[in-house]
């Protein structure tokens, strides 16, 4: 029993659909898998065009910039959109038919979680047909023809942590928390951090960047006489210029003009220092700062707060963003400005803050 089960278990993972649609009153085809089939099911693309479509398509999204671990997902999601057509005996291109790739949204529904053993979420469903919709977007590019793009599966949005402006109130207020230092220096350098934690929180709060574009500003992006901020590496290769507020300006051209070079001129013999200078979010070493430094100061602000309800929250860069985006649209700011004002390339995506305001306000 135990083995038919486990069998059962691997036929449900390797859904083979028909090659045509069965027409009314036709036999229902059959498959029959024996144990040796279901292993030795191919994992790696074996079709020569697709294994260059495949590294191709990669680059493609490198050269948008997208995060590594976008293109790690889109790479796993159509490396399985391309098994699934070589199962279908399609192996080019130009063979691709409408049909099957309808049949592929189908086969996401029915496949088993590889993680957890029960299906796919609608949202990890959606996540795969965007990652094929793309494959097709850069087809289209490429000046070959491509399939029709699939629809999306209904979701409901994930309920997602927004803070309170009390609490965004509160973060701000704790970087102005003072500490007893006997040492002069260890005491401007405590300064330093703080001036830069009031900048984070005026970058992803304020400014509503992504975790990537705040890490990869350049001092040279602070346009402070036109009060503005010059994102020059978006999502998808994308720049804009987002506004920035007098108190969240005062923050960034305070940390700019003394943190910041308080912490550059006490490392300024360090060798590391060539290429960092430009970067606007550095670390105490004089050195670019890494997100996760930035997250874990994120983190201590939370700590120091003293609040269990902000706490509980455990809020992230990209909390902070959605939080601006949704008290932005809760005090009637139009959806579209937001939208550019968060670099969206879609309404869609700007839509989910709707959801997330009727649910929550």
């Amino acid at each position: 029993m135990k083995v038919i089960a486990q069998q059962y278990q691997a036929l449900q993972r390797f859904l083979i659909e028909p090659s045509q649609p069965s027409q009314k009153g036709q036999a229902a085809t059959l498959f029959y898998f024996s144990t040796e089939l279901i292993m030795t099911i191919p994992t790696e693309i074996i079709s020569p065009q697709f294994k260059q479509l495949e590294t191709i398509f990669i680059n493609w999204l490198q050269t948008l910039n997208y995060s590594e671990e976008t293109i790690k997902t889109r790479k796993r999601n159509v490396k399985e959109f391309l098994l699934y057509l070589e199962r279908c005996n399609i192996t080019t291109i130009e063979t691709i038919t409408d049909y099957k790739v309808k049949r592929f949204k189908r086969y996401l529904k029915r496949r088993e979680n590889k993680l957890y053993g029960s299906g796919l979420m609608n949202a990890s469903i959606n996540v795969g047909i965007s990652s094929v919709n793309k494959l097709f977007e850069y087809l289209q590019q490429m000046g070959k023809s491509a399939p029709e793009n699939l629809e999306y599966v209904e979701e409901r949005y994930k309920p997602r942590n927004i803070l309170t402006l009390y609490e965004i109130n509160q973060l701000y207020e704790t970087t102005h928390q003072t500490h007893h230092f006997a040492n002069v220096e260890t005491k401007a350098k405590q300064e330093a951090v703080s001036q830069r934690d009031r900048a984070m929180l005026s970058i992803y709060y304020g400014c509503g960047l992504r975790k990537s574009e705040g890490i990869n500003l350049k001092t040279s992006d602070i346009l402070t006489e036109r009060k503005l901020i010059h994102v020059r590496k978006g999502k998808g290769s994308k720049e804009r210029y987002v506004p920035v507020t007098e108190n969240n300006l005062k923050h960034i051209t305070e940390y700019l003009q003394n943190g910041r070079n308080l912490l550059l001129n006490q490392n300024e013999s360090d060798p590391v220092l060539s290429g960092a200078e430009a970067i606007f979010f550095i670390n105490q070493y004089g050195t670019a700062c890494s997100d996760q430094a930035l997250s874990a100061r994120l983190d201590r602000l939370v700590r120091n707060s003293n609040n269990s309800v902000l706490k509980a929250k455990k809020p992230s860069l990209h909390t902070l963003r959605h939080s601006i985006a949704t008290h932005l649209l809760q005090q009637g700011m139009e959806i579209e400005m937001i939208q550019k004002f968060l670099g969206h390339s879609s309404l869609e995506s700007t839509q989910l803050y709707t959801h997330i305001l009727n649910e929550q306000f």
